[in-house]
């Protein structure tokens, strides 16, 4: 029988304290990166019960101790680490985040959640000192970070509000990676998410705000889906926004926003298929008229009831049906992270240029 991620944690969690101490170039980010795969593959792996420790002679609670080491030991290279290595480590909890949101390892508790970091204090307590003690490209670095940790993070008031005051940040870097840890926050916490509606409601309507900032804020309204009242609540506001905005892009992003979040919901979902049949009435571009279509391709795909009155091929504007075969759904659909890893990626590639 392969050994488990378990029964592999001690050999991982030396080999990365020797990549650490390393002093040869390169090494070091190469260990901090190799636990990538790693981490991935513990989470997808359920909690080891007494069966499988027995199996590999490990003591009950062992996993969880040597997990908890290689956590720690990461966040030791984030905090004293150069840009390097702290660019690597935050790829290393990016990697494991999208992971865990994968809807295909829904049973799986992560390797991040709050019941399996019993060190999680020591965790933000060491992120949280770069972040107060950096220049504004360590600020955002952690800021990722946290939204990363958005299991065992979101009830401390302190990080909180560290999220909270970095979107009016003058640092663009700074807001674009609160504007993260926003979304990830949103998607578990109730009064984390109606406090940031109001403020991303005035980020949006304010013309002292850039346009790809408003652009990054736009694509939190996907992440409202903590409960049914707080994404009726964000609809709503997001649909105030889409009849107040008069920019292309802004729209584009605000209804592809809208329409995965309304797709949480039976009700949420007629509502906005009504909505995009009523905005195709109005004077649009060839570009916004199509994403429109699109959207309620997607709402229609994901809700066969709506196919009653919504066919599954329509007309763009310049007259050439829009008919998605299944792999091309597939790669428009995919999943809120996905696209929130491009934005990412850009992101980190900036910061490397720095």
């Amino acid at each position: 029988m392969e050994p488990t991620c378990a029964a592999c944690a001690m050999e991982w969690s030396i080999q990365l304290e020797k990549g650490l101490r390393s002093s040869k170039p390169g090494v070091p980010v190469k260990a901090i990166l190799q636990m990538g795969p790693h981490l991935q593959h513990w989470s997808r792996e359920l909690e080891s019960g007494i069966v499988s420790n027995a199996m590999f002679d490990l003591v009950p609670g062992e996993d969880e101790l040597f997990a908890n080491a290689i956590l720690l030991r990461l966040a030791d290279a984030f905090r004293g680490g150069n840009k390097e290595i702290r660019l690597s480590v935050v790829r290393v909890f990016l990697i494991e985040q999208k992971h865990h949101n994968n809807r295909k390892h829904k049973q799986c508790k992560g390797l991040l959640s709050m019941a399996r970091v019993a060190n999680h204090l020591e965790l933000l307590k060491r992120v949280k000192s770069v972040f107060n003690d950096g220049d504004s490209v360590s600020k955002a670095l952690a800021l990722i970070l946290f939204g990363c940790w958005a299991d065992f993070a979101n009830d401390n008031a302190q990080i909180r509000y560290l999220i909270l005051s970095s979107l009016v940040s003058p640092h663009y870097c700074e807001v674009r990676a609160s504007l993260f840890a926003t979304g990830c926050f949103c998607e578990i916490s109730d009064d984390f998410a109606c406090i940031t509606l109001e403020m991303l409601f005035n980020m949006m309507n304010s013309p002292a705000v850039s346009l790809p900032i408003k652009s990054a804020a736009a694509r939190v309204f996907a992440k409202f889906k903590c409960s049914y009242s707080v994404a009726k609540k964000a609809y709503k506001i997001g649909l105030e926004l889409i009849s107040s905005s008069s920019n292309e892009d802004i729209l584009v992003i605000m209804l592809l926003s809208l329409s995965k979040l309304a797709s949480v919901s039976t009700l949420l979902t007629s509502n906005h298929v009504e909505f995009l049949i009523s905005f195709q009435e109005r004077q649009l571009t060839s570009h916004v008229q199509e994403t429109t279509l699109r959207c309620i391709h997607f709402l229609s795909r994901n809700n066969p009831s709506l196919k009653l009155y919504c066919n599954t091929s329509f007309e763009v504007p310049d007259g050439n049906g829009v008919e998605l075969t299944p792999s091309e759904y597939e790669v428009w659909k995919g999943d809120w992270t996905d696209d929130e890893m491009v934005e990412l990626n850009k992101l980190l590639s900036d910061f490397e240029l720095l």
